[in-house]
């Protein structure tokens, strides 16, 4: 499995980011797109509160503690994280072909901008309205991605997810060797399955 494509999105408070996201995530999932969202804030604010039973776990020491109940399971980190972290770890929860960011401020994401303001580096489209055309916009990296992507590896009922040059080594290594088969001629497609 590829790294999942990314997105930020950004603007002053009251723009419409959440509107937006709302909107690509509901017509991306509609058409069966797997997204992940992450909401970044400059607040110094938590999701815990004094003197439930998951902050009595934190004031005791844990650093990380989870919450499960029968309709979700939340996981709380008592650290701030960067953004390709966050992203990282996202991949650990599951296999998504998109993750958008909104309040995204690393420079390394591609970034629609709403409302006024300046323009953070890596902006690659203005959003004013115009749904259907980053939708479009979008849908297309993602298509581009998903040509790219040509080995997904699953261990234990995870999916790993791999960057280029892993899944290149990767690759070839099988290819490789399979190639040195007696009967293995023009390899198109493997599917190998391990059990131990």
């Amino acid at each position: 499995m590829a790294v999942p494509t990314v997105f930020g999105i950004y603007g002053p408070s009251d723009a419409g980011k959440t509107t937006l996201i709302e909107h690509l995530v509901s017509l991306l999932t509609k058409e069966g797109y797997r997204v992940a969202t992450v909401k970044k804030t400059k607040k110094a604010i938590s999701l815990d509160t004094m003197n439930k039973d998951t902050r009595r776990h934190h004031d005791a020491g844990a650093g990380l503690v989870v919450f499960s109940s029968h309709c979700e399971t939340d996981f709380l980190l008592y650290k701030a994280l960067s953004t390709s972290e966050i992203i990282r770890r996202i991949s650990y929860f599951g296999c998504y072909d998109l993750i958008l960011v909104e309040g995204a401020d690393d420079s390394n994401i591609h970034k629609i901008q709403l409302g006024a303001g300046k323009k953070r580096k890596n902006t690659i489209a203005s959003y004013d309205g115009n749904v259907k055309e980053i939708l479009t916009f979008i849908k297309r990296e993602l298509k581009k991605k998903r040509l790219l992507q040509h080995l997904n590896i699953t261990v234990n009922g995870k999916n790993i997810p791999l960057t280029e040059f892993p899944e290149q080594m990767i690759t070839n290594t099988i290819v490789g060797m399979l190639g040195s088969l007696k009967g293995v001629q023009n390899i198109n497609e493997v599917t190998i399955e391990l059990k131990r």
